[in-house]
């Protein structure tokens, strides 16, 4: 009995249960059940309808649902305009991408429509898209999708082909020929750009459309017009950031086989991440057209400090002469270079006074590309050659020979006067420049208070031996030199010309400085004269400079070359800068003002700091004009102006400007006072020491030998006191130990 009543009242309960849980719909549990409402989308910020934009676009949207949330969205891009895109292409959800985002940046092709632009120089490409977007709510109900048409645009990569270098025509190329280039991908105007996303090349001899050999064939003016012809016949696309360069450079040859003494073409495309791709082909840019030669081989530089810098091409040159005092050290390096060809440098091989060329035992060294320098070398008698190797990946060699003749540096004599100041007689009323007969007289009377002089004997006149350099043989049979050179028409300028490597021609004939090989030997250099303009020290410089100037840095007025380290004014005489009393100056915003009337040079005083001076005691302290020169009327009358035939080194003011310091073997030894105090050059250095290799006994046969500075001024004494000047030299020519006794 009690069970039955227990199951009456469960089935009421559940019935009752069945009831509330039935009435717990969407509009709760007392009501009518309500339809879900789709969500609504809106477009708020992207290009205007129909509007022409780059192919990075940023579109914003928003959307709300009446009776819930809104889950996430969903947008698909397709080509074409609203009235002209696939339906299939937004049929099915695997078409839609799915986003909770409430703005985006898409990315889209510009790969139709290619048409040249600025001036023939790029492609512009452009697509148009349709941008869909719709909302879902937490029910799963979409709204109506918004929508936006717009045209993407995009210029195509530029690739400029910098291996090998263009020279213009058709170039000569080995068997085996690296191609590189370089690439540019304008995002939105030619000024800003990426890299290109990919790249892709061909190769072929020259052929007409029947594809029969024919180099006059203009098949460049065809790829651009018809380019359908050359489509399959491009590489793979390679991603421009490849391993190993892949997608920057190329071996052709290695796995081709390019005929001899035919005519090739070389192409190269890029492609950007729009899909455009380069559509203009230029020869001399992405294009390279060349014959290929079993010729064509390294270019061999081969440089030594003393001797300078050669180049040699091919096997069959000469070799390159030089006369070498005994005892020198040479330490030759070098580079070479295959790329204006298209080649790669395999290995070096080097030996002196090789015997059998072809015999791998007679050299040194077996080939191997980490050579770069041999070990240094001295001889002291004979005649030896230097031989230097290098081979490329197609096997051909270059040679290069440098032979050394050791010649007698007897240095038995005293002193040579180099007598390199070219003047005319009679003499200049005004004095503004010696006469011949004057000038002459002048350094007679100096040179001739030493031992064992003879005029006719130890001149060496540059105008009478018509401006050529004195022989090194002859220059070998002296301890010291007295060297007076003039702005005009001197051999000097010849001689300490600095010629950068760069610089040499091929078996080009390099004049030796052979100051620097006398200077090492331990010989004794008196150098000086008149120093306007071009001459003095800035004869060294292989451009004519603007003033202060860098040896240094602007020895070529090349930016970031710095091979004027190497030049005789910077390595051994120890001058970083120059300057000149006359301009041309410098008009940057950092030079003070420079002006002839106040710079010009009243007189010239010793540098009281410079220990070189102090040890010298019989040094004038001051050497004023002479007396004549400046005399009312004359030239260079103190009332008009100040005496200009000046070089100045190492000015404070310019290297403060630089933040630059003079070498530690910078040794001042003459100062100038300017016609006024408010001169930058006021107070600076025109006269050194060259105290570098004074420690030098040098080696003679004959007479004392002796270790001494040498001595430079850059102006022309002769211009100067009499007395001061006699006095000057008396100290210079008892420092070198020939100053005759006076009887």
């Amino acid at each position: 009995m009690r069970r039955g009543v227990v199951g009456v009242w469960g089935i009421i309960l559940f019935v009752l249960l069945a009831w509330i849980i039935s009435g717990c719909s969407e509009t709760g549990i007392v009501g009518d059940s309500k339809e879900n409402k789709p969500p609504e989308i809106w477009l708020s910020s992207g290009p205007v309808e129909g509007d022409t934009t780059g192919y990075q676009v940023h579109f914003y949207w928003g959307g709300w649902d009446p009776d819930g949330e809104i889950s996430y969205f969903e947008f698909v891009i397709v080509d074409g305009d609203p009235l002209g895109f696939n339906p299939e292409d937004t049929t099915g959800l695997d078409k839609w991408r799915v986003t909770a985002s409430y703005d985006s940046v898409f990315r889209v092709s510009a790969d139709s429509s290619p048409r040249p632009v600025h001036n023939n120089q790029y492609t512009r490409y452009d697509k148009t898209h349709t941008f869909f977007i719709r909302a879902v709510d937490l029910m799963g109900k979409r709204s109506k999708p918004s929508y936006r048409s717009f045209t993407a645009w995009t210029l195509a990569p530029i690739i400029r082909i910098n291996r090998p270098e263009s020279s213009g025509g058709v170039k000569t190329l080995a068997r085996i020929i690296t191609f590189c280039w370089e690439g540019t991908d304008p995002i939105d105007s030619p000024t800003n750009t990426q890299d290109p996303e990919s790249v892709r090349y061909f190769w072929s001899q020259v052929i007409d459309t029947d594809g029969i050999y024919d180099p006059t064939y203009d098949m460049v003016l065809d790829m651009n017009a018809n380019f359908w012809r050359y489509e399959d016949r491009f590489s793979p696309w390679v991603y421009w950031r490849a391993p190993d360069d892949s997608g920057r450079c190329t071996i052709l040859g290695d796995d081709e086989i390019l005929e001899i003494n035919k005519s090739h073409i070389f192409a190269v495309q890029g492609k950007d991440e729009a899909g455009a791709v380069t559509a203009i082909f230029t020869r001399d840019v992405n294009v390279r057209q060349f014959i290929v030669s079993q010729k064509a081989g390294p270019l061999l530089i081969i440089s030594e400090p003393f001797l300078g810098t050669y180049k040699f091409l091919g096997t069959i040159l000469a070799p390159e002469r030089i006369d070498l005092p005994p005892g020198v050290p040479l330490n030759f390096t070098w580079e070479a270079d295959a790329s204006d060809y298209g080649g790669e440098i395999v290995c070096y091989r080097y030996g002196w006074d090789v015997q059998d060329l072809n015999n791998d035992d007679d050299w040194e060294v077996a080939c191997s590309p980490f050579y770069r320098a041999a070990p240094e070398r001295t001889w002291y008698s004979g005649t030896h050659i230097f031989y230097l190797e290098v081979y490329d990946n197609t096997g051909t060699v270059t040679r290069g020979q440098v032979m050394i003749e050791v010649i007698p540096f007897s240095m038995e004599r005293n002193l040579l006067w180099v007598d390199d100041y070219y003047a005319l007689d009679p003499q200049s009323p005004l004095y503004e420049t010696p006469g011949e007969s004057n000038h002459d007289e002048f350094w007679l009377n100096i040179c001739s208070r030493v031992d064992g002089f003879l005029p006719g004997r130890d001149v060496y006149d540059c105008t009478d031996n018509n401006f050529k350099v004195p022989e090194i043989r002859d220059v070998g049979r002296y301890k010291n030199i007295i060297w007076i050179y003039s702005s005009n028409y001197d051999v000097w300028s010849d001689l300490v010309l600095y010629t950068p490597p760069d610089r040499v021609g091929q078996s080009g004939q390099v004049t030796i400085n052979y100051l620097v090989l006398f200077l090492a030997r331990g010989g004794h250099l008196w150098t000086g004269g008149r120093s306007d303009r071009g001459g003095g020290l800035a004869s060294m410089f292989a451009d004519p400079p603007l003033f202060p100037a860098s040896l240094k840095f602007e020895i070529t007025r090349t930016e970031g070359d710095t091979s004027g380290v190497n030049c005789m004014g910077y390595r051994d005489y120890c001058v970083t800068m120059v300057d000149k009393l006359m301009n041309p100056w410098k008009s940057t915003p950092e030079m003070p003002y420079r002006n002839m009337d106040i710079d010009g040079l009243r007189y010239i005083y010793l540098d009281p700091d410079e220990p070189l001076n102090a040890s010298h005691p019989g040094l004038p302290t001051r050497i004023d004009l002479w007396e004549r020169v400046t005399r009312s009327g004359m030239f260079f009358d103190p009332q008009f102006r100040g005496f200009l035939y000046v070089e100045v080194y190492d000015p404070q003011y310019w290297l403060d400007v630089n933040f630059v310091e003079s070498q530690p073997c910078f040794a001042p030894m003459y100062r100038m006072r300017a016609r006024s105090t408010l001169s930058v050059v006021d107070m600076e250095t025109v006269a050194i020491w060259v105290d570098k290799y004074s420690h030098i006994v040098p080696e003679v046969t004959g007479g004392v030998a002796v270790a001494a500075p040498s001595v430079h001024l850059g102006f022309p004494l002769w211009f100067f006191d009499r007395d001061a000047a006699d006095s000057l030299a008396t100290v210079i020519l008892n420092e070198w130990q020939i100053l005759a006794e006076e009887e």
